[in-house]
């Protein structure tokens, strides 16, 4: 293949710069990584959505539910122990990932096959500081001060395994602790832990949120497979953990996080497959259709409650709500925004629509951020296809698409981390998801306080400077030649 004086000549200049930036990166960062962290003053900086808030409000529906409505509360009790009790093994295996592992590392194959594999090892290597200081399950900024503990301790609920062990299948690795807690039930951190990972990603990549979105509702719907949380504590987590992002991208302060965050994982994707991002996500393998993707979310924004009060009825879209769909509709205004949550939002009705501020219950979020759209001479919005029909998941709330984690470092349950006012978040890399063991034999019930989760990070690579430093010498000789024979090439052809 011929190669234009321009482009050799890009090539050396490329060779020479990029031996010089691991070199000069090397003795900070490691060989495993040359990219940039935010700085010292970025993570440091008290970010208006860094106020702690009260989560309850948005999800106070469940007291009345709990008081005046046995019938839900025993179908919340029965859809329980039919996802618990009639898990796969395969489900029961990743449910056991996500209880213990970073899911905003475990969700990786969300993103794909391919580029849910490049995202992970890029993880793994220390090549994405920024998404880890963001996205981290210890130390994540996204969530750092929005912990679901005041919420568990104001609702108070036990757990299943707490009411009803008699009932429930044990799922677990063997010596964990998933039936440890004595946390409240209501709403579950791990789901609200994983809708800020898994939203944040989706709206770094809008074009993937389907199915971004769909594997984050297998998290949330993982926490009932281990039999740790109902149906309605999953769609509270829901709830809550948009809410998180919500509060992060009507900060334009922080907003710039996430922009520096998203080309750096752009960047690294499209470096990982060769090609652009939309030619890699074209010739993937995803982790499911977009019409399964969209189907199986909806199903599990209400799960099999019927509707407990009128359908049909006006939503009421939550202040500044319009901001998740900043990057799947950049062009939108942010009326034009909610307009498109109001057009894909779900029907009325169901168990915990409308809490004291608004309806977070309602918002279709996968399907707004996939939503096509027409804007007319007045500025209102109409959806493109919008009578078209989802075609329904093969077995809605049960199956599960066929992705084997990659093996890794067994992890080690923790607390789940506290949110402070004080502590610096930290950007580091995390471990790939485990589940090579699991365990039926149950322990005692509330057994320790832990609202389980591994806290264990992966090293970055600074242990490897000199190997690092080895490379960075070696290639940053190879630019030299190569300008060296440029230079003597132009001078004999001049």
């Amino acid at each position: 293949m011929r190669i234009t004086t321009s482009r050799r000549r890009l090539a050396s200049t490329i060779a020479v710069t990029t031996g010089l930036g691991v070199l000069l990166s090397g003795f900070g960062a490691g060989a495993a990584s040359a990219a940039e962290p935010f700085t010292d003053d970025q993570l440091a900086y008290d970010y208006p959505s860094n106020a702690e808030y009260d989560y309850v409000p948005i999800m106070d529906q469940f007291s009345w539910l709990v008081t005046d409505r046995a019938d839900i509360i025993a179908l919340n009790d029965s859809q329980t122990v039919d996802i618990n009790t009639s898990a796969t093994p395969e489900q029961v295996e990743r449910a056991i990932v996500d209880q213990y592992e970073d899911m905003s590392v475990s969700m990786a194959d969300g993103l794909g096959e391919n580029l849910g594999a490049i995202y992970t090892e890029a993880r793994l290597a220390g090549e994405l500081p920024k998404i880890d200081a963001l996205l981290a399950k210890s130390g994540g900024l996204v969530g750092y001060y929005s912990s679901s503990n005041p919420s568990k301790n104001y609702f108070d609920y036990d757990r299943p395994y707490i009411r009803f062990p008699e009932l429930l299948q044990y799922r677990d690795k063997e010596g964990g602790d998933a039936w440890d807690s004595t946390s409240g039930a209501y709403p579950s951190g791990h789901t609200s832990q994983a809708y800020w990972q898994g939203t944040s990603l989706s709206m770094m990549l809008p074009e993937l949120a389907p199915q971004i979105l769909a594997r984050t509702s297998e998290a949330g719907n993982n926490r009932i497979v281990m039999a740790a949380h109902y149906p309605l504590d999953v769609m509270s987590g829901r709830m809550m953990g948009q809410h998180i992002v919500e509060r992060r991208m009507s900060d334009p302060a922080f907003r710039e996080l996430f922009a520096e965050a998203e080309a750096e994982l752009r960047g690294v994707l499209e470096a990982g497959c060769g090609a652009a991002l939309a030619d890699c996500i074209e010739a993937d393998t995803p982790y499911l259709s977009d019409g399964d993707a969209l189907a199986l979310y909806e199903q599990r924004m209400s799960y099999a409650f019927p509707q407990i009060a009128p359908a049909g009825d006006a939503v009421t879209i939550p202040a500044n709500a319009e901001s998740l769909l900043i990057t799947s509709h950049p062009d939108l205004t942010p009326e034009q925004r909610r307009q498109v949550l109001e057009l894909t939002a779900l029907d009325s009705g169901y168990p915990l629509d409308e809490g004291a501020e608004g309806s977070w219950q309602r918002l279709n979020l996968a399907a707004a951020m996939a939503a096509q759209v027409e804007v007319d001479a007045d500025g209102n919005i109409s959806l493109v296809d919008a009578g078209a029909e989802q075609p329904e998941p093969s077995t809605p709330g049960t199956a599960e698409p066929t992705v084997t984690p990659a093996p890794t470092v067994a992890p080690t349950a923790t607390t789940e981390p506290t949110a402070s006012a004080t502590a610096a978040p930290t950007a580091s890399a995390t471990t790939t998801p485990s589940a090579s063991a699991t365990s039926t034999t149950a322990p005692v019930a509330g057994g320790g306080n832990a609202d389980n989760g591994s806290d264990a990070l992966a090293t970055t690579g600074a242990e490897n400077v000199g190997a690092g430093i080895l490379a960075a010498f070696a290639l940053l000789a190879t630019g030299l030649t190569a300008l060296v024979v440029r230079k003597r090439s132009a001078k004999t052809n001049s």
